[in-house]
């Protein structure tokens, strides 16, 4: 019962974290986003860093709460976990780019289907982690 109420609770943070990593900033319009500033504008560059860095963090720790022992290294569950850091880095790029200095500037036309793309394939790699690893857990018991 308690691991199922923490895989709940991991469920529904991770899904407060793809709306501020997909709002956090207002690539298609003044109106769009901006969430990165919700603690204030000196908190915004922190911000760029802690929420990729939690929805990691939230996203292991839910297909940890999906097995009763340690995680299982393998294919069913490294893909999900490949896929979503590429739909991560995807939705950071502009932010990524800041950090390194390098100056890039994405199109409208890019941040149109990202942020479309990043909260849907987000929970599908979210939950198939946590399937896989649940699965595994049970094949190993």
């Amino acid at each position: 019962m308690q691991r199922k109420f923490e895989a709940e609770v991991l469920a529904a943070l991770f899904g407060v974290l793809i709306i501020l990593l997909d709002f956090g900033d207002d690539h298609t319009g003044l109106t769009i986003g901006n969430l990165d500033t919700i603690f204030g504008l000196r908190l915004w560059p922190v911000m760029d860093v802690i929420y990729p860095v939690a929805s990691i963090v939230v996203f292991v720790a839910y297909g940890r709460s999906k097995t009763s022992k340690e995680w299982n290294i393998d294919a069913q569950t490294i893909l999900p976990l490949a896929g979503y850091l590429i739909v991560l880095l995807l939705i950071s790029v502009d932010d990524v780019s800041d950090v390194l200095k390098l100056g890039l500037k994405l199109p409208e036309a890019y941040w149109i289907p990202v942020m479309w793309l990043y909260p849907i394939i987000s929970f599908i790699t979210f939950f198939s982690f946590g399937h896989a690893n649940e699965k595994t857990s049970q094949l190993t018991r």
